[in-house]
């Protein structure tokens, strides 16, 4: 079946659209995405890309993310409202790329199996609803999916100048994982000249590929090393570490596992097991002839390797901590090329007969719908399940879970702000909205952005984000905060502790204080004081 030029125009913006109001039917925020949000407020009005001003820090890793909100903030732009309508632009340029790399892989006449991915993707809610959250996720799934597409593209000679290595280090200083993506590419090349064309010298133009990454990526590695002092983020030396077996064991399979299951990937391995692709040459008889297809191991092997080495490296990490499988949206796209070219063989090849050439389109169609309202049935079931403010499986967080958490601490951070002196010092276990909304220095006791936590604090455990903790004698002792948050009690009454544990918190200089901020549910938000400071309605106590 080919297609009028246009077709392919307007299936695109009409998915651009249904992915954008998939994605705002979450329409949330992350406490994780307000650690960004912080970053991107200091450079933004301070010059100063740091958690807390004049403490150099690195406790992101997505440097242009960050970036890019604070630049947008300087025009006074908010980051909550940036943030989502960027992700979606993000989303809708993957879209763009993945029909480009169906075209450049099939070539020849266009068909309506070229839009099949295309399709579906809009309806899968582990895609779309990334499109939300405030993080970069978005972003980087866009760059890695650009450069994935130039790579093919220049390998087909469809392109003039091998870019892909520059769209590789954007998407490095976008994510990390970049830097896998580029060391993948760049192994994958060497492999096809060793066995296409039996050399392993580069080429000129091989060379200028690598410069394009290692140039940029150099540049600001150095940038980043001379800032902050250290070769990693702040985060990497939280996270890494322990027992890699036991966290994958623990986290990352059962991590894997929920990203086939909630998105019923397991419905394409019947088309899967029967999968022998095949590339016709462009028709020469007729006005749409285009560039033949490129050859399928090229092509397969590449998305092979990308795809199963990125989810080895997901499962060796344990995966994430939210739900609805964050760390393989760059991968969703190639999964779902892939299953497009699955379903594309499997109904085209069997059964030839009674059916005849005139019935294809009509089997194309058919399979798309089909395909499409199981997408939309098993995308309105997962986000009722994600409005549940637990998740039923793993311990994962629900989004609604991520929405309660971050609205309820900006409401918090907004009292604060207005009823606490402006030097207030705080703790915090989730580190991002209470410090955005409130503008005070913090302390935050995972580490994420403390450097002597995390260079100097053994790991406590091995859940995802969370395996470092601040002890009590640093935070009590050595930082002493004005007001400690990570041990709050969020509930509909006062807390009234113990006589005992009054006993306790006095001995270390604090006593428990209770707020009120208005539309907080439960009711009060309770945090510990130090007893010998004033802090707005909270008197110090006499004789501390």
């Amino acid at each position: 079946m080919n297609l009028h030029r246009s077709v392919p125009w307007i299936v695109l913006c009409l998915a651009a659209a249904g992915l954008s109001v998939h994605a705002m039917q979450y329409n949330f925020i992350s406490d994780d995405a307000y650690i960004s949000f912080r970053y991107s407020y200091n450079f933004a009005f301070h010059n100063d890309l740091s958690f807390n001003l004049g403490q150099k820090v690195e406790g992101y890793t997505n440097f242009l993310w960050t970036l890019l909100l604070g630049l947008l903030m300087k025009l006074q732009i908010r980051p909550e409202v940036s943030a989502q309508v960027l992700g979606c632009l993000f989303g809708t340029m993957t879209l763009f790329c993945l029909y480009a790399i169906t075209r450049i892989y099939r070539g020849g006449k266009r068909s309506g199996w070229d839009l099949l991915a295309v399709i579906l993707l809009p309806a899968t809610a582990s895609f779309a609803l990334w499109c939300s959250g405030g993080l970069e996720t978005q972003m980087f799934t866009a760059l890695a999916t650009l450069g994935v597409t130039l790579y093919l593209a220049e390998h087909a000679g469809r392109v003039r100048w091998r870019l892909s290595g520059f769209v590789f280090a954007l998407a490095a200083m976008t994510r990390p994982e970049g830097l896998l993506l580029f060391g993948l590419s760049g192994l994958h090349r060497v492999a096809a000249n060793l066995i296409g064309e039996h050399r392993i010298l580069p080429k000129k133009s091989e060379i200028a590929w690598a410069l394009g990454f290692l140039l940029p990526f150099g540049l600001f590695f150095w940038w980043r090393f001379s800032y902050y002092g250290y070769p990693f983020p702040n985060t990497y030396y939280v996270k890494a570490g322990g027992d890699a077996w036991a966290v994958a064991k623990k986290w990352g399979f059962i991590y894997l596992w929920d990203f086939i299951n909630l998105n019923k990937l397991y419905i394409a391995a019947p088309f899967a097991l029967v999968f022998w692709p095949r590339v016709k040459n462009a028709d020469t008889n007729t006005a749409e002839t285009e560039a033949a297809g490129m050859r399928p191991a090229f092509v397969w092997s590449y998305v092979g390797l990308i795809v199963l080495t990125y989810t080895a490296y997901i499962v060796r990490v344990g995966g994430d901590f939210m739900a609805m499988g964050r760390f393989f949206v760059p991968l969703i796209p190639l999964i779902y090329f892939f299953i497009q070219e699955c379903i594309r063989e499997g109904v085209e090849r069997f059964p030839r007969r009674p059916f005849s050439d005139t019935w294809r389109p009509w089997r194309m169609a058919a399979t798309a719908i089909l395909l499409l309202t199981l997408s939309i049935i098993n995308s309105v079931g997962l986000y009722n399940t994600n409005q549940k403010l637990s998740y039923y499986r793993w311990g994962l967080d629900t989004i609604g879970y991520l929405k309660k958490f971050a609205d309820d601490r900006i409401k918090v951070g907004n009292w604060l702000r207005k009823n606490l002196p402006k030097d207030t010092y705080l703790a915090v276990g989730g580190a991002g909205a209470i410090v955005y909304s409130s503008r005070f220095k913090a302390l935050d006791t995972f580490g994420l952005n403390d450097a002597w936590i995390a260079h100097k604090t053994p790991r406590r455990g091995d859940r995802p984000g969370h395996g470092k903790s601040a002890p009590d004698h640093y935070i009590f002792n050595k930082e002493k905060p004005d007001l400690c948050c990570h041990r709050a009690k969020h509930q509909n009454h006062i807390f009234r502790p113990s006589p005992n544990e009054i006993r306790r918190w006095r001995a270390k200089g604090y006593a428990w204080v209770c707020i009120d901020p208005p539309g907080l549910k439960p009711r009060y938000y309770c945090c510990l004081k130090r007893i010998d400071k004033v802090l707005g309605p909270f008197p110090a106590e006499v004789g501390s």
